[in-house]
């Protein structure tokens, strides 16, 4: 579905996702009894956090104008859609809570190169590219300590 959206509407929506994952993180790690998955766990609630917050903070900091750009819109999908969409067990594996997370990551790459390529004022290109590269950094970040855990 194709819609309408103003940029600053985009991000509340990304920090909503990213606090609906950390709820979800959450409520798994109340759930499991492993470690190594608890530990995995307690790093992408934090990770999702962490994106909440800086989404936030680009909403109070960006310029009033800029972010009410209108924006075609694809990204219509909640956190609820888009783990519905996963194969999980029930309580989901270690390997499978690394993947949700890689897929996560993967459709916010998605979501900001998307917006990126539809948008002509460069202040808001700028906002935009920002926004993936700071997913893509987490997304590194992420990787190196999931990758830890597996040496354990």
């Amino acid at each position: 579905m194709k819609t309408f959206k103003q940029a600053f509407e985009i991000i509340k929506d990304a920090e909503k996702f990213h606090l609906d994952m950390a709820e979800l993180y959450d409520e798994l790690l109340d759930k499991s009894d492993d470690y190594r998955t608890q530990l995995l766990l307690k790093h992408m609630l934090e990770h999702e956090q962490r994106m909440a917050r800086n989404l936030a903070n680009y909403g109070e900091v960006a310029q009033q104008k800029v972010m009410q750009t209108w924006l075609q819109y694809t990204h219509e999908e909640s956190a609820k859609d888009f783990i519905r969409h996963l194969p999980l067990s029930n309580p989901p594996s270690i390997k499978e809570i690394n993947n949700m997370g890689r897929e996560v990551d993967r459709y916010f790459s998605s979501l900001y190169e998307a917006v990126y390529g539809a948008i002509e004022s460069m202040e808001v290109k700028e906002i935009f590219e920002d926004l993936k590269q700071i997913q893509d950094k987490e997304r590194i970040t992420l990787s190196m300590a999931t990758n830890s855990l597996w040496d354990m």
